[in-house]
């Protein structure tokens, strides 16, 4: 299994969570846990390129995605993470 990091910038002027909700939706399909506000990390059988088609579709004309495959969750640092992570 792959672990991936997702990483987007939504850049649509005065957007909402509802402007993003298919978005949110399908990172929660796959298992995705929430790193930060917008960074995810996942385990999966896909591929970076595979899970970038599948969200690039769900986001607007100059949002940014980088979806890139990570070593182990257990070595890294962070500060303010999110609960559960």
């Amino acid at each position: 299994m792959a672990r991936l990091l997702i990483s987007y910038d939504l850049r649509k002027p005065n957007y909402d969570e509802e402007d993003y909700q298919a978005l949110y939706s399908a990172l929660k399909k796959m298992h995705a846990k929430r790193i930060q506000e917008s960074v995810w990390a996942v385990q999966t059988n896909a591929n970076p390129t595979s899970v970038f088609d599948r969200l690039s579709p769900l986001m607007h004309e100059n949002d940014r995605l980088l979806v890139a495959r990570i070593g182990a969750f257990k070595n890294f640092q962070g500060i303010t993470l999110l609960k559960g992570v």
